[in-house]
């Protein structure tokens, strides 16, 4: 990486079919969580801990409810752009190679569409962008990393990921924040699919790993993380929003 990230990019893509009939119509980023689509959360809170200002989000499904909520962003302060995940590319590599494809060759701060997160852990990835780096990964402590991906580290330095490891000896997950130079996309371009047929990040790393061990770099998240994919985690998000004081740009 060399210039600081100046840009966003949310993967927005996806369903959410474990939220059930509150995807049936919508995209999982835009299920409402305390009075606002969770997308709108997200960015708001990007918008408040760093100086970004250009998102490019990554749709697929029922992508028109994005782009009509959101339009060119001007409303929330932004701008944002779109990029349609083609379907013969699925998972989260291909939808983070769809917006690099589109974008200028610079670093990029990339976000799930679903994670809920301290607005300070995007500070903390920022301010450890290295000029040497490819990646950065935003990492959170669970007591299980068994449903997303584990994460092996001596210090900051990653030794290993895995997509979905059962019985792992780790307790850090790949967080769905990261931070990635524009030299990851020939990674992208040439991963295989994974077993379930997708293209996954998980992958792309740990080939980026073998190829280039010390051009990635861990950053301990803190705080509050919600990979919001599920009704309990749907109403912890709810929970803990209705908590916080309101945020700026509310309407």
């Amino acid at each position: 990486m060399s210039a600081p990230p100046r840009r966003g990019v949310i993967l927005a893509a996806g369903r959410g079919t474990r939220l059930g009939e509150l995807t049936h119509h919508l995209p999982k980023p835009m299920v409402p969580v305390a009075g606002r689509p969770l997308l709108e959360h997200i960015l708001l809170r990007l918008r408040q801990a760093t100086p970004l200002r250009d998102f490019t989000v990554v749709v697929q499904y029922r992508a028109e409810s994005i782009i009509r909520h959101f339009g060119d962003g001007s409303a929330l302060g932004l701008n944002i752009h779109y990029v349609h995940q083609p379907e013969h590319q699925p998972g989260t590599a291909g939808a983070l190679r769809t917006a690099l494809e589109n974008l200028p060759a610079e670093p990029v701060l990339m976000s799930f569409g679903d994670i809920l997160t301290d607005p300070t852990n995007y500070q903390r990835l920022l301010h450890a962008h290295r000029a040497d780096l490819t990646a950065v990964l935003g990492v959170n402590w669970l007591p299980d990393v068994s449903e997303g991906g584990g994460v092996w580290l001596d210090g900051d330095r990653v030794l290993r990921v895995q997509e979905k490891p059962r019985h792992a000896d780790t307790h850090w997950n790949l967080a769905g924040v990261h931070l990635f130079a524009p030299s990851i996309l020939p990674v992208l371009q040439n991963l295989a699919p994974s077993a379930r047929g997708e293209y996954e990040l998980t992958d792309a790393v740990q080939t980026l790993l073998q190829q280039q061990p010390h051009a990635v770099r861990a950053v301990r998240f803190e705080g509050y993380w919600n990979d919001v994919g599920t009704p309990e985690r749907l109403r912890q998000a709810e929970a803990y929003l209705a908590g916080l004081p309101a945020e700026k740009g509310e309407s």
